[in-house]
């Protein structure tokens, strides 16, 4: 799910960088394909070897950048140990949906490349919940750390200040930090 975050953040991320896009999309293609076969088949080399494929190309695309996925994950793993894969496939949604007003157009083009049911947001975000669930992925933060409002007080402005947070499609404010953790926390979409 981190190869996953950070092909999917680097598309989304703002800036013009046509190569850095090519391969990401390129990159949750195999995603698409092989994540499934290669959590449930861990022997088989062949979905292993395009997974780390994968993690590659998002490594190359995220020069453009990465976004609240990865600002929200990095203190949850720092203070709760939660792996940062875990974390980045629990925010994930919780990110898309704060971040459509910015992306949608995006996010229905590579749905349409990812030849999903149809080429829409919500397509996207469906079969974003439908991989999660496939590979027992929770839907909540709270399934992974005991998480409480204190918790989200105190990591908020640790996810505003994260380095990666200019990065993020839509701009955030503290506000926003908050909202996200605590429908994380909650298990509702914005």
């Amino acid at each position: 799910m981190d190869a996953f975050a950070h092909n999917l953040e680097a598309y989304c991320a703002p800036g013009y960088h046509p190569m850095a896009d090519g391969i990401a999309l390129e990159g949750m293609s195999l995603i698409k394909k092989w994540l499934s076969v290669a959590v449930k088949e861990g022997e088989n080399i062949e979905a292993r070897g395009h997974m780390i494929t994968s993690s590659s190309m998002g490594a190359t695309a995220f020069q453009k950048g990465l976004g609240a996925i990865h600002s929200l994950s990095h203190p949850v793993n720092s203070l709760f140990n939660v792996h940062h894969g875990l974390s980045n496939g629990i925010f994930m949604p919780y990110v898309l949906t704060f971040n459509r007003s910015t992306i949608e157009e995006k996010i229905a083009k590579l749905s349409e490349y990812l030849s999903l049911k149809e080429a829409s947001f919500n397509s996207f975000v469906d079969w974003v919940l439908e991989l999660r669930e496939q590979i027992k992925i929770p839907h909540t933060i709270s399934e992974s750390a005991k998480i409480t409002d204190k918790d989200i007080e105190k990591m908020s402005p640790m996810a505003l200040d994260d380095p990666c947070t200019p990065g993020n499609p839509k701009k955030t404010t503290l506000d926003d930090m908050i909202s996200m953790y605590q429908h994380s926390v909650q298990g509702k979409l914005l």
